[in-house]
């Protein structure tokens, strides 16, 4: 079961209201797995709970032999990072120093780097081509140029588990497509598995591994070509005037 990602008879939501109930999920790690959904169904809410960034109703996430619900919040920080949608703009910060913030699982009180976290750092930034950022202010990134720092954060963090809500929000076509290929380069080549939520569907079909597709309040499991052939995503709109042509990888409406 090491080799698995494993979500057991989870129930979510907010204040014991559950959003969605039961979900039970058994993937294999070190994948690219996108979270499909229309908006208030539960993808949010999801990967927040997932992160720990919200408590679970009922339910077990496995990740690594481990019920990530019973650590810590130090253990967890060396387990997942977390890109959220929320835009920061912390000014009077260097790119450089603000990626050097995914090293706090690691460093002493004095929050002083040791030589190895420099390394993950410069690493970091070098796989999200960033170099040319690295001495500018933070505040006067960029949308694009932000989320690619915000990334090199959760590098630099250097868990086996990466979770993204909406990395591809507020970005250009260029940014999008450079950010999700990102992420298909650190499962990859990083041995990392990373979950995120999109609405960028045609894109995510393209490279993901595996697709949490949530509907009617139940979340299932698929690969992309499974969710093509057998029209879950005609499901999930439910219009007819809404089809997706399996030879162009895009929508079209009638």
């Amino acid at each position: 079961m090491s080799n698995t990602l494993k979500i057991a008879a989870l129930t979510i939501g907010y204040n014991k209201k559950s959003i969605l109930t039961n979900i039970d999920i058994i993937s294999q790690k070190n994948q690219l797995i996108s979270v499909f959904g229309r908006n208030g169904k539960g993808k949010s809410t999801l990967l927040k709970t997932l992160s720990g960034m919200l408590p679970a109703i009922t339910g077990h996430f496995i990740f690594n032999g481990v019920d990530v619900f019973n650590l810590s919040e130090k253990e967890k920080s060396k387990l997942i990072s977390i890109v959220s949608t929320t835009k920061t703009d912390i000014a009077g910060i260097k790119v450089s120093d603000f990626v050097a913030f995914g090293r706090y699982p690691y460093t002493n009180w004095l929050g002083i780097n040791k030589k190895e976290d420099d390394a993950e750092i410069n690493n970091a930034i070098y796989l999200c081509n960033i170099e040319n950022l690295c001495n500018k202010d933070y505040s006067e990134l960029s949308d694009g140029e932000k989320q690619k720092v915000n990334i090199a954060r959760a590098i630099a963090q250097n868990t086996p588990l990466i979770i993204l809500d909406e990395p591809t929000v507020h970005l250009d076509l260029i940014n999008n497509i450079e950010v999700l290929k990102l992420l298909k380069k650190l499962v990859e080549n990083h041995a990392k598995t990373i979950i995120f939520s999109t609405h960028q569907i045609e894109y995510a079909l393209q490279i993901c591994d595996e697709i949490w597709l949530i509907n009617n309040d139940i979340i299932a499991t698929y690969s992309p070509v499974e969710l093509i052939n057998k029209e879950k995503l005609k499901e999930l709109f439910d219009d007819d005037t809404i089809s997706f042509d399996k030879v162009t990888g895009t929508f079209k409406i009638r």
